[in-house]
């Protein structure tokens, strides 16, 4: 299945432009913090590690629009990354807790799922079992954060 799927963090170039400009699209400024261990980076899709340097800014993660296409906060890496190491499914958040969302091609959601610790994977497979969900979108349950979106290879 992972083949079939693509794991979407904050694009690199995005990444890029707001570590050059010192500010998110949204004009909070990159403060740097030490991260403990735990905080789910979304420029490489991982927990950090405790002494990491890390930064809050605000991120929209639909590039569909619409009503959903909300603007909300994600960590990342202060300095420049490598993104993800993997093409499957991030392994540090294969055993949490998630909401997974779907959304259609004008940005609509159509559907909320609360997947348990290590069920996301099967989870995505029957959303995307819709020929008319485009993205989902992976999301913390507590704080309701995007932690990283999914789409269809187009391979």
């Amino acid at each position: 299945m992972n083949s079939d799927l693509e794991y979407l963090p904050v694009p690199a170039a995005g990444l890029d432009r707001i570590r050059c400009n010192g500010h998110d699209d949204y004009g909070n400024p990159v403060v740097a913090r030490t991260a403990d261990a735990g905080t789910p980076l979304r420029c490489c899709l991982r927990l950090s590690a405790a002494g990491e340097q890390i930064a809050l800014i605000a991120f929209q993660p639909s590039a569909l629009g619409g009503p959903y296409a909300e603007i909300g906060p994600v960590f990342i890496h202060v300095d420049e990354c490598p993104g993800p190491v993997d093409d499957g499914f991030p392994a540090d958040f294969l055993d949490r807790r998630a909401i997974l969302r779907p959304y259609d091609a004008s940005g609509s959601m159509l559907d909320g799922v609360l997947a348990e610790p290590g069920m996301s994977e099967g989870e995505l497979k029957r959303l995307f079992d819709d020929p008319q969900v485009q993205v989902v979108q992976v999301r913390n349950v507590i704080a309701g954060c995007w932690n990283f979106s999914v789409r269809r290879s187009a391979s």
